[in-house]
Formats: C-alpha cells, sequence, structure tokens
C-alpha cells in the first residue's frame, strides 16, 4: 500500500510518521518543507512547498500513491482571514492534482474542532450540524470539505474528513496550553489564566495516531468524522492533575483558583462520538490524567 503524507513534521504528522512506519506492509512517501525534522526516520521523502506544489510534483506522480493522507496546514493557530483562504487555496490545488494525475482510491485529511464555529460553539458538535459560515477558518475550512467531497464522489474516491478536537501529547509545541501550563508548574513562573473555566475535549496523541491509521486500513464510508472523546475537561481541572501530577498534591492550583473568579467562562464545546464509534467499534480513549503524567515525562 503506497501511502502519500503531508505535514509529517508537524506535531501529529511525526508522531503519526513513528507509527505507521513500523508497518513493513505500507510504503510511504512524506511531502514536507521542513524534512529535517524527521530526517532520524527512515522513509521516503520529497521536499514539497503547498505555495509551489508544481515544484516536485512528478516525483509524487511517479510514486503513484493509493491513499494521501493530507495533515499540512500553514500557520497554526493563526485563523486570520488571509491565511485561511491561502491555506484553502493551496489545499483545494494539491488534492485536484492528486485526484486528476495520481491513481489514489483514498483521501484522509484533518479538519479541525474550530470548524464549529471557530471554538464558539457551546455543548456537543455533531457532524451533519449545520456550522456558521461567518468566521473565517470554519468558512475555509468547509469550502475545502465540500469541493473536495464533490469531486471524489464524482470519481469515486472516499474522502474522510477528521475533526480533530483538542490533541495533546509528546512533541506538542511548548505554548499550546498543556504543555505550557506544565512548564509553569515545572518552572514554578506565575499562573496568569483568563478563563479557567472553559472546557475543551482533550484527546491524546496516541489514540489520535491510532484512529488515522484505522482509517488507512479499513474503507470508511466517504464523510466527516468527529476525533474526540466525547468528554470535555476545564483548564481548572487540568491545572489541578498537573499539580498533582508534580507536586504531590493541588495545594498550588487550589490557592490560584481560590483567588480567581472561576464563573468567567466563554467554552464549553467536546465531539459526538457515535459515528466514531459506530464505525470504528472498540475505541479505547486514555484518561486524561494519565496522559498528563505521560506528557510530563517526555518534557
Amino acid at each position: 500500500m503506497k501511502i502519500l503524507l503531508s505535514g509529517g513534521s508537524g506535531f501529529i504528522g511525526k508522531n503519526l510518521l513513528k507509527y505507521i512506519a513500523q508497518n513493513m506492509s505500507y510504503n510511504i512517501l512524506v511531502a514536507g518543507r521542513n524534512l529535517k525534522k524527521i530526517e532520524n526516520i527512515k522513509i521516503k521523502q520529497v521536499k514539497l512547498d503547498l505555495n509551489k506544489v508544481e515544484d516536485n510534483f512528478d516525483k509524487i506522480k511517479k510514486f503513484n500513491p493509493d491513499i494521501f493522507l493530507h495533515l499540512a496546514w500553514e500557520g497554526i493557530p493563526n485563523y486570520s482571514e488571509e491565511l485561511s483562504k491561502k491555506n484553502n487555496l493551496n489545499t483545494i490545488k494539491i488534492m485536484k492534482m492528486i485526484i486528476n494525475e495520481t491513481a489514489c482510491k483514498k483521501i484522509v485529511s484533518t479538519g479541525s474542532c474550530w470548524e464549529y464555529n471557530d471554538g464558539n460553539y457551546i455543548g456537543e458538535c455533531k457532524e451533519d450540524q449545520l456550522i456558521s459560515l461567518n468566521k473565517p477558518f470554519s468558512k475555509y475550512k468547509n469550502k475545502i470539505f465540500t469541493e473536495v467531497y464533490d469531486i471524489c464522489k464524482k470519481k469515486k474516491i472516499l474522502f474522510n474528513w477528521l475533526r480533530l478536537f483538542y490533541v495533546y501529547g509528546p512533541g506538542q509545541g511548548k505554548n499550546s496550553i498543556i504543555p505550557l501550563l506544565i512548564d509553569i508548574f515545572k518552572n514554578n513562573k506565575k499562573i496568569n489564566i483568563n478563563f479557567p473555566s472553559n472546557k475543551n475535549d482533550f484527546i491524546f496523541i496516541d489514540d489520535v495516531v491510532s484512529i488515522v491509521d484505522k482509517f488507512i486500513v479499513n474503507n470508511y464510508s466517504s464523510g466527516i468524522y468527529n476525533v474526540g472523546t466525547g468528554k470535555s475537561t476545564s483548564i481548572s481541572t487540568i491545572l489541578k492533575l498537573i499539580d498533582n501530577a508534580i507536586n504531590g498534591n493541588d495545594m498550588v492550583s487550589k490557592k490560584y483558583l481560590n483567588d480567581i473568579d472561576l464563573k468567567k467562562s466563554n467554552q464549553n464545546f467536546f465531539a459526538s462520538t457515535k459515528k466514531l464509534k459506530k464505525n470504528l467499534n472498540n475505541i479505547d480513549f486514555t484518561q486524561i490524567d494519565s496522559g498528563i503524567k505521560k506528557l510530563i515525562k517526555y518534557i
């Protein structure tokens, strides 16, 4: 099975690559701009800039992938109109080239929970619900899905769009919320969080990698799939879990939480996992406390 992977040097891509590279039945080609980040993984690579996808596309055509795993997305967490539009054009362009110029049979692409009204949705997020197109990120992500889905349907190519929720784990950027809080506790820095009662659906990277691999191996129906745990956890709870894991108690976090207004919140959303579980069957999600302990050991 020949797999083309874009975004292989990113947080999710590197973890996925380490996992799938162990499968000897996979013939993998990684396309990206910064391949030095994965030079320790013995895998075929091709330099590819999504802004100039034509430059090395002949090598991709020669490889002729069966599956295209598209994880590349420039600039996160920049959700601006300008960058969202640029990502939209580049993504549709490479997907059309893959569809029209190779024998690709399946595309698996990562979307985001921020498609649900740029993260301002409250409650359970269901794949079939109407989403607001007033914000640039969700608008352009939706344009990609809609356009590519229609093309794939006509060409009889499977197209799975995975809306990832709040992925965390080893290899994540240090400014992401959980690694940032771990650094604060490890180095006795001042805690400054505006909305500690905000709740998000945090999913451990190993669970995401395992789920993506199932989409590689199995031919699930085309469409959108939420990839989250179906549970939301508050930032204040994350604080306590990190405090306990590092200090053996929650005295630091308790003092901080006693001094602020815990009623302040502007976010509480989580994935509906009904569709994912119906198709993938046995999914065991890593508990948030276990995932945090694993990440602390890594950092």
